[in-house]
């Protein structure tokens, strides 16, 4: 793990395998970072949004090494999660009667905008920006 802090800004970025455990793991340091931060009044919305990212990593590369990485900075939280996987995830509609399938539609109404882009490496990073107004 490296944690890395500027004048402006607070960061850091883990890689982990992507098991099912890894998703409880990056929320548990999400949760983590965002207290050191003193910015705990987020912490509900933020440790969902990784934990739905993760999710969709974990399901979209079993067992690959995946990558995330958070930081806040000027009233913003950014998020983006990397796994090697080419396929984009997209937003749908997910029946009633199904379990899952809701995860980025539950982003997509937290955040301030999203998406997703290829590396040229071949992997895939989906990015979040959470509006926090004043980060400090």
């Amino acid at each position: 793990m490296t944690g890395r802090r500027g004048l402006d800004a607070q960061r850091f970025e883990q890689r982990v395998r992507a098991v099912p455990a890894a998703v409880g793991l990056l929320r548990d340091l999400t949760e983590f970072h965002l207290s050191m931060w003193g910015m705990t009044a987020h912490t509900p919305d933020l440790v969902l949004i990784v934990s739905e990212l993760a999710t969709n990593a974990v399901n979209a590369a079993p067992g690959a090494q995946i990558d995330l990485r958070f930081w806040a900075e000027e009233g913003v939280v950014g998020i983006e999660l990397e796994d090697p996987a080419a396929a984009l995830p997209a937003l749908r509609a997910a029946a009633p009667e199904e379990i899952g399938g809701r995860g980025l539609e539950i982003v997509d109404l937290l955040v301030e905008e999203w998406g997703t882009r290829q590396e040229p490496r071949g992997s895939k990073v989906v990015w979040v920006r959470y509006r926090v107004g004043d980060a400090s």
